[in-house]
C-alpha cells in the first residue's frame, strides 16, 4: 500500500508542478490574503512534520529492536556452544548441532520472513524445531553430578533467551506502521502537496522553485517511510552478520 501511495504522490506532484508553472508564466497578480494562506501553508506543514517524525522515529526504534534482538541470539548460540563443550559428548554434541543448524534455518527460512507464512512463529518451523530438540538433549537423563546438573540448567536458560529472542524478533518482523497513521501521513502529503495550488501561490520563479523543493522533500519523506518499513532491506536494515559469524564458527 505505501509504494501506492508513493506512486499517487508522484504523479499528484508532477500535475501540481505543470498547472502551478503554467500560473507562473501567465503571472497572475498575488492574492490580497497571501499572508492568511502562509499561515496555512505553516500549520499544515507543522502537522506534517509531527506525524512525519513519530512515523520514522516508530520505524527506526523497530529496525534497531529486531537487530538488537539478532545479536541475542548470536550471543546466546555462541554461549550454547561454549556450554556444550563442557557437557558429556551425548548432551554436548547434540547441542553443538543445534546452534548451527539454528542459525542455519533462521538464515533460510526466517531472513526475510517467506510471504503468506506465518513468519516462523509456528511449532513446526525448523529453527522452532531445534530449539525443541537441543531442549530434550540436556533435559533427557544422561548426566549424573552436581556439575552436570548445574551445566544443564545453564543450557537451557542458554537456550530459552535465544527463543525468546526468536519470539521477539518474529513478532517486530511483522510489525510496520500502523495504517491508520500510514493513511494520515498520506492524506497530510497530498495536502501539502495541493494546497499551494488550491489557495493560490505567488506567480513568481521563488515561490515556484520553494514549491518543486517541498514537493521533491515531501515524496522522498514518503519514499523513506516506505523504506523503513520493513526491518530486512532498504537503506537502514537489521544485518544477519551475527548469525553468519555463528556459522562459521561451528562450520
Amino acid at each position: 500500500m505505501g509504494l501506492a501511495i508513493l506512486i499517487a504522490l508522484v504523479v499528484l506532484a508532477v500535475a501540481v508542478l505543470v498547472l502551478l508553472d503554467r500560473r507562473r508564466k501567465e503571472m497572475k497578480v498575488e492574492r490580497e490574503d497571501a499572508s492568511a494562506v502562509e499561515y496555512i501553508n505553516l500549520f499544515i506543514g507543522t502537522l506534517y512534520m509531527v506525524l512525519l517524525s513519530l512515523i520514522v522515529v516508530l520505524l527506526w526504534q523497530n529496525v534497531s529492536d529486531v537487530s538488537g534482538d539478532v545479536r541475542t541470539e548470536a550471543s546466546g548460540l555462541q554461549a550454547l556452544v561454549q556450554t556444550a563443550q563442557r557437557l558429556p559428548a551425548s548432551e554436548g554434541e547434540p547441542l553443538l548441532k543445534a546452534a548451527h543448524e539454528y542459525a542455519a534455518a533462521v538464515l533460510n527460512s526466517e531472513w526475510p520472513p517467506k510471504p503468506g507464512t506465518d513468519n516462523g512463529a509456528g511449532e513446526n518451523a525448523p529453527a522452532a524445531r531445534v530449539l525443541a530438540e537441543a531442549r530434550a538433549a540436556v533435559t533427557h537423563p544422561v548426566a549424573s553430578g552436581a556439575t552436570a546438573g548445574t551445566i544443564e540448567d545453564q543450557a537451557i536458560a542458554e537456550i530459552n533467551t535465544v527463543a525468546d529472542a526468536r519470539d521477539d524478533r518474529l513478532a517486530k518482523s511483522g510489525a510496520g506502521v500502523p495504517d491508520v497513521l500510514l493513511i494520515a501521513l498520506a492524506v497530510l502529503s497530498l495536502i501539502t502537496i495541493a494546497t499551494p495550488l488550491a489557495l493560490g501561490l505567488r506567480a513568481d520563479a521563488l515561490a515556484f522553485a520553494g514549491f518543486v523543493v517541498t514537493t521533491a522533500l515531501v515524496c522522498l519523506a514518503f519514499w523513506f517511510v516506505v523504506e523503513l518499513q520493513s526491518p530486512f532491506h532498504g537503506l537502514i536494515h537489521a544485518s544477519p552478520q551475527p548469525l553468519r559469524d555463528v556459522l562459521a564458527a561451528n562450520a
